[in-house]
Order: structure tokens, then C-alpha cells, then sequence
């Protein structure tokens, strides 16, 4: 059987977070349906434009692209500019690769995070939420995931 992977980019702070966990597709609600695979950050400042594909090429490795099975994306409040750049290569995937996006705002992610003991990082909490929407039968377009900026 293939894996299937679900890969999370958290861009909305100076920090590029990745995380990618694999999927039990066929898992019942009583067993653990997914499984962080890795998770990494980097603290790319204003590189982030220059050096986000070169990290996310590197973090997925020989992971097929194919084998993802969604994508989650923090849509902000964060860096304007972060946050649009995280979107726009987030977007394009989700098109390309015919999967959902979930766009998940920043206070659920942090709330998610501080709800954990340990806490999650903030790609892995994340990624949690995007599982349980992915779960549930949610399934959003590409299209939906839409930046959230301060007013």
C-alpha cells in the first residue's frame, strides 16, 4: 500500500515551519490516524522569499508529491508578507496536486498548540487541525485559503 502524507507551511512569522505527518486513510476513530513524520524550522527573517522552495524541496526529499493527501496552510494574522508568500506556493500546490487546503488562522493554531502537553509546534499544531477537518469529510478548494490581515 502507498503511504499518503499531509504536509503543513506555517510563513506568517520569521520562522518557516514545515511539518509532514503520514495518514492512516483506513484508520476507525478508535486507532491513530496519522502520525508526525517530521517537522523542522528555520529562522529565515526576510529570506523567506528566497529561501522557502529550497527548505520545502529539502523537507520533503523523496517523499512523491503525489502522496499527499491535503495541505495546511496559517493564513494569519501574521506577516503580511509571510503570510501571502506561505499562501500563493500553498495555493499552487493544492491546484497542481488536485488535494484540499485548509487554511487555518493563527489563534486556532496557537490555542491548539497550548492545549497539548507538551505543546505543538506551530506547523504541528497546524497540521492537527487540518487532520480533524480532513477527517471529518471536510474537503475546501484550493481557492478558499485566503490571507487574514490585521484591520
Amino acid at each position: 500500500m502507498t503511504p499518503h502524507f499531509a504536509l503543513a507551511l506555517h510563513t506568517t512569522t520569521t520562522k518557516l515551519e514545515l511539518a509532514i505527518a503520514e495518514i492512516n486513510p483506513n484508520a476507525d476513530r478508535g486507532s491513530q490516524v496519522y502520525i508526525t513524520h517530521k517537522q523542522q524550522s528555520w529562522e529565515l527573517g526576510r529570506e523567506l522569499s528566497v529561501q522557502l522552495h529550497d527548505c520545502l524541496n529539502m523537507f520533503v526529499g523523496d517523499i512523491s508529491w503525489h502522496d499527499f493527501v491535503f495541505l495546511a496552510i496559517a493564513t494569519g494574522i501574521g506577516s503580511f508578507t509571510g503570510t501571502r508568500i506561505g499562501i500563493v506556493v500553498a495555493r499552487t500546490l493544492g491546484e497542481q496536486l488536485n488535494i484540499p487546503l485548509y487554511g487555518i488562522n493563527c489563534d486556532e493554531i496557537i490555542a491548539r498548540s497550548q492545549q497539548s502537553h507538551p505543546p505543538l509546534s506551530l506547523s504541528e499544531s497546524l497540521l492537527a487541525i487540518a487532520q480533524d477537518q480532513w477527517q471529518s469529510g471536510i474537503y475546501p478548494q484550493w481557492q478558499d485559503a485566503l490571507p487574514l490581515y490585521e484591520p
